[in-house]
């Protein structure tokens, strides 16, 4: 049950912590495996799936607030880490304005679509204090992103093209909730 545990949820919590951590690889693996070390030891009390999966990164979002970012990395590393999760240097640029908790929020609402009762538990905040964070996130992340990127509405931008399975999701869930990236109305 353990390894079936850990299988279930290790890859993504990883995704998580590197997106969060903003692409610092060895924070996010000790991070991950720390959660995942904790969650094994309360493995029954952690049997809903949803539950579980946010109670492990609010876990990993402890560790991470209470750790610091390493200086040593470059952005480069940081960019190198995070490319094979699809993010993409208009991407990494957005997500570095955010704080912790901002790239937290953004990441547990809008790209790994958790419940609100989740990303409140992922967060550690009321329902209202969560969704004023993942607004804040959101306006943060999308505003700059629009400033960034122009194209014709309707017709995609070779660089969304080309981004990666986030970059374009995130583009996604953008023209959902405020029409076409670039485009002012």
């Amino acid at each position: 049950m353990r390894a079936t545990f850990v299988h279930l949820h290790g890859p993504t919590l990883h995704g998580f912590a590197l997106l969060v951590s903003l692409g610092d690889a060895q924070r996010a693996a000790t991070v991950t495996a720390e959660a995942l070390i904790e969650a094994i030891a309360r493995v029954d009390e952690l049997r809903h799936p949803e539950r579980a999966a946010a109670w492990l990164r609010r876990r990993v979002l402890g560790r991470l607030r209470a750790g610091r970012r390493r200086a040593a990395l470059s952005d480069d590393e940081r960019r190198a880490a995070l490319a094979p999760l699809g993010v993409a240097d208009a991407t990494f640029d957005r997500l570095a304005l955010l704080s912790t908790d901002e790239r937290a929020a953004l990441v547990a609402a809008t790209i790994e679509r958790f419940q609100p009762v989740d990303v409140e538990m992922v967060l550690g905040r009321s329902p209202s204090a969560a969704r004023r964070l993942i607004l804040r996130a959101r306006r943060r992340f999308l505003f700059d992103l629009r400033e960034a990127r122009t194209f014709v509405p309707g017709k995609p931008a070779s660089a969304a093209a080309q981004r990666g399975p986030i970059g374009r999701m995130v583009d996604e869930v953008t023209e959902r909730s405020l029409g076409p990236i670039g485009h002012v109305t």
